[in-house]
């Protein structure tokens, strides 16, 4: 939901800046995932009237206008042809700064001055139309500020409203929102019109589908003057709300939609055979939509129709037979209440999404429906100018009435932490629009229709709870008898956790269930039956895995589609293997599997669900090393995952681990190694074998883990190494190579003769140029030696010219000089 701050203080004031704002509104209610910013963040803007307007003298596809901001006269060269003398056009002045940041100065284009830019509706925010200068009508004064009829620049939040909220789809819900949070007054447009037009009784209304649409009103607004544009600042504020404008009939219907958070839908009556009809599709029946699409419907399907054919999907989208369009001069307005599953289901199955229907499968308060009724019809009959008929057509037969919520303040204080005020309280709930009275520590609130969410005692201690603030809860421990601290096996799961990030492998937390594929890719169904579910989530999540690797596997190729190009993930979680239940549980199995009941066997018999139906549970940790885990630099190589850093990773767990060649019919056979901790098994290692790779969408073979947990022994003590108190002696030392040679490739060299004083080694510069022969490069290496004692020239110069020579031996190098 975007919500510009503009049209935001048309219903609450409020005096914080956007930071603030941002951060009451994420403690107190929804997040914020975004600010944006349009048209002219600072500086001035003024009505210009053009004066003259001709072709620039030096340039082909420029202009330059003589404009008249109100006594003064500024010369302006712009890009757009459409302006003319008298015309009247928004003109943004030097120093000011535009939504990219752009402070705009004084110019000189092709030898004229410009000062200033007469401006486009996207550069000022209005629409994304940049083909040419917005021009105002006459009621724009010369001279004076834009702002005085429009807000030139706009701060726009975007929330990720929660899926229970719908009333926070709609300006007005937004604006109670922030209104409860501040403690202040709100307000809304009181609609208010003439009436006279035609009837809207002249076309019927019929809901045959009354188990799909729970309202249905319909009213006609005639005489409207066609081919009008919606005003200037209504087309911003769709705009910057994220919608497009479109005539101002839909506009119309948009504008309230985004203010109430009730779509509208609006259909041409004279294209309207007889009346409307509220349906189910029919079998074998299509569709036309407004964006030119043509649908197969279904009985599942709710559709508005008139006698003859369908003009809606009902909550999705319009059809193109009775679509409004600028010859548009009678229009039945619909404001309607759909069954949200039933839309969601019906935007799912033709794969099409709409404000509408994001709205709609929420579920939308029906007593919304009278508002936004009269609000629409309010603005129709100002712009474009149209009668309202007296009278509406209303399908409501079982109104949607309040209900009553008790809560008591013990068991809000209990919930919370804190305590809580019992006018605070009902204070906090009123200003959600709740109807609160207070009786002996207990309060009984009748919530208003448009929150749906309100059904329970801890429903309403949370909206106190929130509203007061979360952060008001203090950080302490709830106090218990029980014993505290973690459990050995806990204290180890941490630390293994804790070693592998420090290692640098991000954890990865995946479902424990997969595809019947899992097993035969990694060569694994030779017998092997792993269990399943019994009822699962989907036909691809019906094993239980038996081993970690394919869920990290999915999870890295998951991430190479995203463009990563390599890392390191681990898990530890359960594995899963039948296994028929111990002797002395199959009654016990069997009581559960009819019952759910977990019945004690006596003292020393407390079995799980997971034993009793058959399973063994098994904690292992897993981890995948796939791709480039340290990418190419002009300094060093790229480096890839191997066994060696696995095998590497596995020691850092198992101390003390052995390794033995052993089959895996997913590892590459070379390259694998079964781990063992004396003479038992506790895992394996090795690279994937690329058959296996391949199989699941990798493009190369990753190293891959697997080790029983119940072997682990991390060991995470600290280590530490004396600092010493003989200063390093730093010296550089310039060497001319190929161009070929890897400059890492010459520090492993130096690093491998083991000098006894050498402590560090890095390339500080590289150069190719005139001052080195072709095909050859310079590379100066800088070095820190350090020995027991503080070392003289003599034992430095040594060190450096056996440096030298290994460098030369080994990549050809030649000392440069100079």
């Amino acid at each position: 939901m975007r919500v510009p701050l503009s049209w935001l203080r048309e219903y609450v004031d409020f005096d914080l800046s956007v930071d603030e704002l941002v951060e009451a509104i994420s403690l107190h209610s929804q997040e914020v995932d975004g600010v944006h910013r349009l048209g002219v963040l600072d500086g001035e803007v003024v009505v210009g009237e053009v004066v003259e307007f001709g072709q620039h003298p030096n340039a082909d596809r420029l202009f330059v206008a003589k404009v008249d901001l109100g006594g003064r006269e500024v010369q302006i060269v712009a890009g757009a042809p459409n302006p003319y003398p008298g015309a009247r056009v928004p003109v943004v002045l030097p120093g000011s700064v535009m939504d990219d940041g752009t402070k705009l100065k004084k110019a000189k284009l092709r030898g004229l001055e410009s000062n200033g830019m007469m401006m486009s509706e996207r550069e000022l925010g209005v629409s994304n139309d940049h083909g040419g200068i917005l021009l105002l009508d006459e009621s724009h004064e010369v001279g004076c500020p834009v702002l005085d009829y429009f807000p030139v620049g706009e701060t726009v939040l975007e929330l990720d409203v929660n899926p229970n909220r719908p009333d926070l789809w709609g300006m007005i819900g937004i604006a109670r929102e922030l209104a409860a949070i501040l403690r202040t007054d709100f307000r809304i447009p009181e609609p208010s019109f003439e009436t006279g037009g035609a009837p809207t009784d002249e076309y019927g209304l019929r809901v045959e589908a009354e188990d799909l649409c729970s309202r249905y009103d319909l009213r006609r607004v005639s005489n409207v003057v066609p081919g009008k544009r919606a005003p200037l600042a209504m087309r911003r504020r769709i705009f910057s709300a994220g919608m497009r404008s479109i005539n101002a009939v839909v506009d119309a219907t948009n504008y309230v939609m985004l203010e109430t958070g009730q779509p509208i839908h609006a259909f041409d009556a004279e294209k309207v055979r007889g009346g409307i009809v509220v349906r189910r599709g029919r079998p074998d029946e299509r569709i036309t939509l407004l964006d030119g699409s043509t649908r197969d419907l279904s009985p599942e399907m709710l559709v508005i129709s008139d006698e003859e054919r369908g003009l809606v999907i009902a909550g999705v989208m319009g059809a193109e037979d009775a679509e409004v369009g600028e010859e548009t001069t009678d229009v039945l307005i619909e404001v309607a209440n759909f069954e949200g599953r039933n839309i969601l289901k019906t935007s799912q199955k033709l794969g099409l999404r709409t404000d509408a229907s994001g709205r709609y499968e929420r579920g939308l308060d029906p007593n919304m429906v009278d508002y936004a009724m009269r609000r629409v019809t309010e603005l129709l009959t100002r712009n474009p100018g149209g009668e309202a008929a007296a009278g509406t057509l209303s399908h409501y037969p079982e109104p949607v009435r309040s209900w009553e919520v008790p809560m008591r303040i013990e068991r809000a204080e209990l919930l919370l932490g804190v305590p809580v005020e019992e006018d605070e309280a009902a204070e906090r709930l009123e200003s959600l629009g709740c109807e609160v009275s207070v009786e002996g520590g207990r309060l009984s609130a009748i919530v208003p229709t448009f929150r749906r969410d309100l059904w329970r005692e801890v429903d309403l201690i949370e909206e106190v709870g929130r509203l007061n603030g979360l952060d008001r809860v203090p950080e302490e421990l709830p106090k218990t008898s029980l014993p505290g601290g973690l459990t050995s096996a806990q204290q180890k799961v941490r630390a293994v956790r804790r070693l592998l990030a420090d290692i640098g492998l991000a954890e990865a937390v995946t479902y424990p269930f997969g595809p019947d594929r899992w097993l035969k890719d990694l060569g694994l169904d030779d017998g092997h039956e792993p269990p399943r579910l019994a009822n699962p989530l989907s036909a691809q999540a019906r094993e239980m895995r038996s081993t970690l690797l394919p869920s990290l596997l999915d999870a890295a190729a998951r991430n190479e589609a995203f463009g990563v190009e390599g890392g390191a993930i681990f898990e530890v979680g359960r594995v899963f293997e039948a296994s028929p239940p111990p002797e002395g549980l199959r009654e016990a199995a069997i009581h559960f599997r009819f019952t759910g009941e977990m019945d004690r066997l006596g003292p020393e018999v407390e079995p799980n669900a997971a034993s009793l139906m058959g399973v063994e549970e098994i904690s292992r940790v897993g981890g995948v090393l796939a791709g480039t885990i340290r990418a190419a630099a002009w300094n060093a190589p790229e480096r890839r995952a191997g066994f060696f850093e696995a095998k590497g990773i596995v020691e850092r767990l198992i101390p003390g681990a052995s390794f033995a060649p052993g089959v895996k019919p997913f590892l590459h056979p070379g390259r694998s190694a079964v781990v063992y901790v004396g003479d038992a098994v506790a895992g394996w290692v090795g690279e994937l074998d690329p058959d296996v790779a391949e199989k699941f969408d990798l493009s190369s073979s990753p190293t891959a883990f697997e080790l029983d947990l119940a072997f682990c022994e991390p060991d995470t003590a600290p280590r530490f190494e004396p600092f010493t108190n003989v200063p390093a002696v730093s010296r550089d030392l310039a060497v001319v190579v190929d161009n070929a040679v890897p400059a890492g490739d010459m520090l492993a060299t130096v690093r491998a003769l083991g000098s006894p004083v050498l402590v560090g080694a890095r390339v500080f510069d590289v150069y190719e140029g005139s001052q080195v022969p072709e095909g050859k490069k310079s590379v100066a290496l800088r070095f820190a030696l350090r020995g027991e004692e503080t070392l003289t020239d003599e034992v430095v110069n040594a060190e450096l010219g056996r440096i030298a020579e290994r460098l030369r031996e080994a990549f050809g190098a030649e000392v440069r000089s100079g």
